[in-house]
């Protein structure tokens, strides 16, 4: 029988706020929630609450969560400037100047600073993690750069990722909101070619997904995905 493979990781500290990463499924937020998938007087009118595909990506993988209070304050010059409370062993970092200014996201200020994950974390050899700003998450008040770690290696808890903060915002970011998404996939060796045909097919599966209200492609192509 396959063996699932585990996602390993260690919060610095004990007690059970130190609890840093959990599963994604855990994390939707409530303005999704609210959102109505179908008009009720006509079905056939759908939003985003009715995408599988789009929901996927909130409940993919595992959340790192802030570990303590972040205040974000504007200074007389109008840069932002960050703020925690006294006794927080491992606090974020500025790097201030930026490398390139391509870096930073549409509307943020051009000030790079880094998170201190509190997390220590791994997966197999054989896997590697997407670590990414939490997606769909555009109503965070700051955006966290994105990259990709094989397994073997153990993440330190200290590591400096890049973050920046939305332009114009200011005030508290509280403890426990998504930092990052961690997502596992398997290493394989990929290549693209150009298939003759696969627009027909792709048509065809949406002329099919429109006989129906909704579930067609749940039905259908849908798989479960599980993060424990």
């Amino acid at each position: 029988m396959f063996k699932k493979p585990v996602l390993e990781y260690e919060s610095l500290g004990t007690t059970p706020e130190k609890k840093l990463v959990s599963s994604a499924k855990n994390f939707i937020p409530d303005w999704y929630k609210k959102i109505t998938g179908y008009d009720i007087k006509s079905p056939a009118k759908k939003s985003v609450k009715a995408c599988v595909p789009f929901l996927d990506a909130f409940n993919s993988g595992y959340i790192i969560t802030l570990a303590y209070d972040v205040y974000v304050r504007i200074d007389e010059n109008g840069v932002p400037d960050l703020e925690w409370p006294i006794n927080v062993r491992n606090p974020m970092s500025v790097r201030g100047e930026i490398a390139d200014s391509k870096l930073v996201p549409a509307g943020h200020y051009p000030k790079e600073f880094t998170w201190q994950t509190n997390v220590a974390w791994a997966v197999p050899k054989g896997y590697s993690t997407l670590f990414t700003h939490p997606l769909n998450r555009h109503d965070l008040p700051f955006t966290t750069l994105s990259a990709i770690l094989d397994g073997g290696l153990v993440m330190t808890p200290t590591s400096n990722v890049p973050f920046y903060v939305k332009t114009g915002f200011e005030g508290l970011i509280p403890k426990g909101t998504p930092m990052a998404q961690l997502i596992p996939f398997r290493q394989e060796n990929w290549k693209s070619e150009n298939k003759p045909g696969l627009a027909e097919v792709g048509l065809i599966h949406n002329d099919l997904s429109l006989t129906v209200f909704k579930g067609w492609y749940r039905k259908t192509f849908w798989v479960n995905k599980q993060y424990d």
